[in-house]
C-alpha cells in the first residue's frame, strides 16, 4: 500500500496488565501506531490520540484511520533485540494488541517475521501470534521450528457465507475463507492455534446459526483456547461500521449497527452474545475452552457466565 507514514516510538516490548487479565499474554509488542486494515471499528486511534506523532504531523489519530493510513515504526526490533533477553519461560508476548504485525505494509516490510524471529531467537518466551492477514502462514516456517513457543490465532469475525459484509468493514484484511485456511493449515503442520472469535459483529455473527457456524470454523483447527468478545464501544467505530455499510446499501445491517450506540442496547447485546457463545460451546462439548470477555463488572447482567471474564472486576 502507498500511504505509510514512519514514526520512531521508544518502545518495544510492554507488560500488559490488560492482556494478563484477559489470559492472553504477559506483555505485548506492536509494530507501529496504526494499521493499514482499516477496520471501522478499530479502537486504536481513541488509544494513542494524545501520541506525539499526531501533533508534528498535523493529523489525527481517526482521520489518519479514515484515510487508510498506516504508521510503521521500522526501529521498533532495535528495542525488541534488547528486551527480549529480559524474558524467560513464563512470559507470554502477544504480536499485536494495537497494531497487526502482518497488515499490508508490515507485511510488505517483513516486520512481523524480523520481530518474531529477534523475539524467539533471543529469549525463552513464548509468542501469541493475532492476525487478520492470511500472511502469516509466509511464516509458518520459521514459526515451525519454535512450534512448542508459538501459538498462531486469526480473528474471525463473521460467518464465511457473512464474508461479503466483514470486507465492507475490514476492508484490507484478509477474507473469511483466507484466515480460515491459514489457521486449518497451522493446524496440518502440528503447529498451536487458538480462536479468537472476535469481536463478533452485530446482526452478521450474532444469530445462534451465524455464531455456532463461526465455532465450528474455529473447532476444525483443534484450538487450545477460545476467546471471544463484543464489539467495543470505545470511540466511533459503531458510527464508522453503521456509515460503511449503509454506503454500500446495507441499510438493515446499518441499523444493527447503530441500535447497540445506546448503552442499554449495548447491554443487550452483549447478553445476548454471552448466552449464544455459552450455549453453542455447552452443546458441542468445548465450555471448558470458550473465554468470553467483556469490559464490565457484571452488575446488571442477566446471563450464565461460566466462560466469562469480567474485565473490570
Amino acid at each position: 500500500m502507498s500511504n505509510v507514514l514512519t514514526c520512531q516510538r521508544n518502545i518495544g516490548i510492554t507488560l500488559s496488565n490488560e492482556f494478563a487479565k484477559k489470559q492472553l499474554a504477559t506483555h505485548a509488542v506492536n509494530c507501529g501506531l496504526i494499521c493499514g486494515h482499516a477496520c471501522k471499528y478499530c479502537s486504536t486511534p481513541s488509544l494513542i490520540r494524545t501520541h506525539r506523532f499526531f501533533k508534528e504531523n498535523k493529523i489525527t489519530s481517526f482521520a489518519a484511520l479514515e484515510s487508510g493510513t498506516a504508521i510503521v515504526d521500522l526501529w521498533t526490533h532495535l528495542r525488541v533485540q534488547r528486551q527480549s533477553m529480559k524474558l524467560d519461560s513464563n512470559d507470554v508476548v502477544m504480536m499485536s494488541t494495537l497494531t497487526d504485525c502482518w497488515a499490508p505494509e508490515a507485511r510488505e516490510r517483513d516486520l512481523g517475521r524480523h520481530l518474531l524471529s529477534t523475539i524467539l531467537s533471543k529469549s525463552t518466551c513464548s509468542v501469541r501470534i493475532l492476525t487478520k492477514s492470511a500472511s502469516i502462514a509466509y511464516d509458518f516456517d520459521l514459526i515451525s521450528k519454535y512450534r512448542n513457543r508459538v501459538m498462531v490465532g486469526l480473528s474471525i469475525t463473521a460467518p464465511v457465507h457473512n464474508e461479503h459484509l466483514a470486507k465492507i468493514i475490514e476492508p484490507n484484511a484478509s477474507s473469511i475463507t483466507e484466515r480460515l485456511q491459514a489457521l486449518h493449515l497451522a493446524r496440518d503442520m502440528g503447529i498451536r492455534t487458538y480462536g479468537m472469535i472476535c469481536p463478533v459483529l452485530p446482526g452478521i455473527g450474532t444469530s445462534q446459526s451465524d455464531y455456532e457456524s463461526m465455532l465450528d470454523s474455529v473447532l476444525a483447527a483443534k484450538p487450545e483456547t477460545i476467546w471471544t468478545e463484543p464489539l467495543n464501544a470505545r470511540g466511533p467505530g459503531i458510527v464508522n461500521c453503521a456509515k460503511a455499510l449503509q454506503q454500500k446499501g446495507y441499510g438493515l445491517h446499518a441499523h444493527e449497527f447503530d441500535m447497540i450506540r445506546s448503552s442499554h442496547f449495548h447491554q443487550l447485546y452483549v447478553e445476548d452474545l454471552i448466552n449464544t457463545a455459552t450455549n453453542a460451546a455447552i452443546s458441542r462439548g468445548c465450555l471448558d475452552k470458550l473465554k468470553i470477555l467483556v469490559y464490565s463488572d457484571g452488575d446488571g447482567y442477566n446471563v450464565n457466565d461460566a466462560a466469562v471474564i469480567w474485565l473490570k472486576r
